[in-house]
């Protein structure tokens, strides 16, 4: 996404009028490019193409197209968006599926719809009872059908959301053992998620984008049970707490801790994972999770930032066992470029290491978005 930002912006410097040009793509301020004009007016479809860095699938590319049904200097708030994605890594996983994006009533109605067919092939490291005695990970394959519909209410005049979320998600299980036998392929086996949830949000941030001040914090609980579809009867519950503190005028801090626990007969493949720069989906997954994150901003040079950070997680069966759970260290850095002031948008690019492992992502706005 990045790098077609930048190719855009060069293109439409080239060969549009010069001063057409630079009323769009420049900000009057300072000269620079900058897309607050273009994307605050943006009325209408936008293509989209972008990258894929997640090391549990591998590198990709992905595109979407985006339908904005009003600009945002219109409707004086976020605009409703409608869409297609799709995507493709270079280890056969792809995925492709459409959604709307509905800020209504003056954004006091937050809706999410979508529903995608999606084909994974991750590492899987086993979660929980699930053991893989003698090798660290095998081949997990998810042929999946996902549909998810959320809604969100604003409290009064608060910074207070109560909603719902709903997600079914039916999916081909294949694990393939690496068991040198021609009558043995691996395990196949069909599995249906069916659950709903109800979230408390308070968002006070000043940005939704690339935030420096304020907080975001959700709690949820999930319940799911045959009767609804789902194969078994369990549980979650979730806390998230993101917080963004500005140490000074070219320098902010950012604190991320979120915790999920599992109740139940959970499948294995709905258990709460370890979410962290570096650290790949799924690799430290078990019935409970708890992650702490930190990072700082530095604005070193105009609208250029350099950031860097580091977290920790935690995967564990129970809390007794706490002590015994998948535990991982990520550490990183990247930077930031003001692609969108009158937004206060960031665009960038952050590598980070873990235990084993390392990632390379592309970031617009905030590693935390939410």
């Amino acid at each position: 996404m990045l790098l077609f930002v930048l190719l855009s912006l060069a293109v439409n410097v080239s060969s549009q009028d010069k001063t057409k040009k630079q009323s769009i793509f420049r900000d009057s301020l300072d000269n620079a490019y900058d897309m607050s004009t273009w994307l605050i007016n943006k009325k209408g479809v936008l293509i989209i193409p972008t990258v894929i860095t997640e090391p549990a699938v591998g590198y990709g590319i992905a595109g979407g197209g985006l339908f904005f049904h009003s600009s945002y200097s219109e409707k004086l708030g976020p605009p409703s968006i409608s869409g297609v994605l799709g995507a493709y890594t270079q280890n056969g996983t792809w995925a492709a599926g459409a959604f709307h994006l509905g800020f209504w009533k003056r954004d006091r109605i937050r809706y999410m719809g979508a529903a995608a067919k999606t084909y994974i092939n991750l590492d899987f490291y086993g979660s929980g009872f699930i053991g893989l005695p003698g090798v660290e990970s095998i081949n997990l394959n998810l042929d999946a059908w996902l549909v998810v519909q959320q809604l969100k209410f604003r409290l009064g005049e608060t910074d207070f959301f109560l909603g719902g979320r709903y997600i079914w998600f039916d999916t081909y299980n294949t694990f393939e053992y690496p068991i040198d036998n021609p009558d043995f392929t691996g395990t196949e086996f069909n599995s249906t998620l069916s659950e709903a949830s109800l979230r408390l949000e308070l968002d006070s941030r000043n940005n939704i984008f690339t935030p420096t001040e304020g907080w975001f914090l959700a709690f949820s609980g999930t319940y799911s049970d045959t009767w609804m579809g789902s194969d078994a009867l369990y549980g979650r519950l979730g806390l998230t707490l993101i917080g963004y503190i500005p140490a000074s005028e070219k320098l902010f801090v950012g604190l991320r801790h979120e915790s999920a626990y599992a109740l139940g007969d959970v499948p294995f493949y709905a258990r709460p994972f370890v979410s962290l720069r570096g650290a790949p989906i799924m690799k430290y997954q078990d019935s409970n999770t708890s992650v702490f994150e930190a990072e700082v901003s530095w604005n070193v040079y105009k609208r250029w930032s350099l950031s860097g950070f580091s977290g920790y997680g935690n995967a564990f069966e129970s809390f007794e066992d706490i002590e015994n759970g998948k535990r991982v260290i990520t550490a990183g850095t990247g930077f930031r470029y003001l692609i969108a002031r009158k937004l206060g948008t960031h665009m960038g690019l952050d590598f980070a290491l873990s235990n084993d492992d390392y990632g390379i992502y592309i970031i617009f706005g905030t590693a935390w978005m939410r």
